[in-house]
């Protein structure tokens, strides 16, 4: 590393680089047409190096858009080569295996010219409604019947929008404004980026980022590799088992841990599927990686020197490393369960240390208009979270996604929708020293009297809750229901009659430690706010010695 900063303000200069890309996040989400972006924050945006590496990203967005965007530009760039490109040039792609793993994640990457040449690239991800073909239902046989995809191109040449790219896009759509806008709100956001980077630049005086790359890279590897020898050396082998489409799903993992890294081996793991709930690998060691250094790297800045410690392979055709053209609408289904693989590998190395399985319940809901009224509304249900070791878990929370829900009075504007009620569903949490966090019932109809359609009904844990850890007990299953009797049962795609409504009643996480070492005084405090029934405080928690009085 050149000498050209002290230690103090090349650290200044790596939080501001972070400081770039929370505005860049942030311009995308004001400028986003699609609710589940502007509202519910899944995006991602990063700021990169002239050679393609992730030196920063916000901290808004979800580790399947940021961890698979850091290898996605490089990935672009050798599609495309920098020699080819011009000031003004963006460039777009939404390949499932470039990108961020199905076809509605568009990937855009500026690079930012600074005399004459590029010093590096601004780039952001972020989640487009419709793209046609079937939309959001898993029942895709293969990716070409998932949407449309685009190899690399680009999305702009100078100040020229490739207007015949966006035709395509929007002749493809069942909603062109929406798709056309959060493309250009990527396009827009980026631009941002490249204005306050180069502003950063001319106010330090930086012909280049080479100097505070090394910084970074160096600080944040050597910080990873101490961080990752809190766990000791060896081998640990985890297995959890998803309900899957037509079938149960195995998920199989062999972690080892030697000299600072870790390397993870998917192997075992069930054969790709028919349907589109699977991973292409990127996405798979995107969220595989996340719930590594959530638990042992939580205070190291996510960027291609700290992802590099940990390494996650399998062999090709698995439901975790799906070929093209294997399905992967749904692939979010598989990703979200990697972390509870991780975390379950690593329980073996640190007993007593780690959180119980989540939910992992990001369960989306497609509604669209099966009547005369044409519309399409997406919006997600969260479950529970793990209780952590010293304290409960988190409810309705997007672990590991770390994305929200679109607002209901936002969900309700967009859509002849009607929400008739969201709340804390009780008994959820596993029971334990420590709680589960909750899961939420949520009750939705049409306002117009027609008919609904439910296109992604890819809820998964509807066959058994999340497991506890270290004696608690595991986290409430998920139901689906439609009110005129129907139980949903898979992820296929259901129609809801005018009049009906939509049930759904997400997971809750697993509990950690002996539920009968609960304090007497969290049993009352659980009861009083309507967390728990009174069957739960007497049977699973002994009672409590304060009775029904509020603490």
């Amino acid at each position: 590393m050149t000498d050209a900063f002290d230690i103090v303000a090349q650290n200044v200069l790596w939080n501001r680089l972070v400081s770039v890309c929370e505005e860049q996040a942030n311009a995308l989400m004001r400028a986003a047409f699609g609710a589940i972006v502007r509202e519910a924050g899944d995006l991602s945006a990063g700021v990169f190096n002239a050679e393609g590496q992730m030196l920063a990203q916000a901290v808004t967005g979800t580790p399947g858009h940021v961890n698979t965007m850091a290898a996605s530009v490089r990935a672009m760039l050798d599609q495309v080569p920098p020699e080819g490109l011009k000031p003004g040039d963006a460039l777009v792609t939404n390949d499932p295996w470039l990108g961020a793993g199905h076809v509605f994640d568009f990937v855009v990457v500026t690079p930012a010219w600074r005399d004459g040449r590029i010093v590096g690239y601004l780039a952001s991800t972020s989640h487009i409604v419709d793209v046609g073909g079937r939309g959001w239902s898993a029942e895709a046989g293969s990716v070409f019947e998932e949407g449309v995809t685009f190899p690399p191109m680009h999305l702009r040449r100078g100040r020229a929008v490739n207007e015949e790219f966006l035709a395509i896009v929007t002749a493809n759509s069942r909603v062109p404004h929406e798709a056309r806008g959060d493309i250009l709100s990527l396009l827009s956001c980026n631009d941002t980026g490249v204005r306050r980077l180069l502003a950063l630049m001319e106010e330090y005086a930086l012909a280049d980022l080479a100097s505070v790359s090394d910084f970074i890279f160096e600080r944040s590897a050597e910080g990873t590799r101490q961080a990752l020898l809190r766990a000791p050396e060896g081998t640990y082998e985890n297995t959890i088992e998803l309900d899957g489409y037509d079938a149960p799903i195995r998920l199989r993992a062999r972690m080892t841990v030697a000299e600072g890294r870790i390397e993870v081996d998917l192997a075992g793991s069930s054969p790709a599927v028919g349907r589109g709930i699977n991973c292409p690998l990127t996405y798979s060691a995107a969220y595989a990686a996340f719930g590594i250094r959530a638990l042992l790297t939580p205070e190291i800045p996510n960027n291609a020197a700290s992802l590099a410690a940990i390494r996650v392979s399998a062999p090709p055709g698995l439901v975790v490393s799906a070929e093209r053209p294997s399905p992967v609408t749904a692939r979010h289904v598989i990703g979200q369960a990697l972390p509870d693989l991780m975390l379950g590998c690593l329980e073996q190395a640190l007993p007593g240390e780690v959180l119980a399985e989540s939910s992992g319940a990001l369960w989306t809901m497609s509604l669209s208009g099966a009547g005369e009224t044409e519309f399409t509304s997406l919006n997600v249900a969260l479950g529970g979270m793990g209780a952590r070791p010293g304290t409960d878990g988190l409810s309705t929370t997007a672990f590991p996604s770390g994305v929200g829900a679109v607002p209901v009075e936002a969900a309700e504007v967009a859509a002849p929708l009607l929400y008739h009620s969201k709340e804390f569903a009780p008994d959820t949490g596993g029971a334990g020293q420590y709680r589960g966090g909750l899961g939420q019932e949520i009750v939705i109809g049409s306002r117009i009297d027609e008919p609904l359609s439910l296109s992604a009904a890819a809820f998964e844990r509807l066959s058994s809750g999340p497991a506890g850890r270290a004696g608690g007990a595991p986290g409430a299953r998920g139901a689906a229901r439609i009110t005129d009797g129907t139980t949903i049962t898979d992820k296929g795609i259901y129609r809801i009659p005018a009049g009906a409504r939509l049930v759904l009643r997400t997971p809750g996480g697993g509990g950690f430690g002996d539920p009968a070492k609960r304090e007497k005084s969290a049993v009352a405090r659980d009861l009083a706010h309507g967390l728990i029934s009174e069957e739960t405080a007497e049977t699973i928690y002994q009672g409590t010695d304060k009775g029904r009085q509020r603490p």
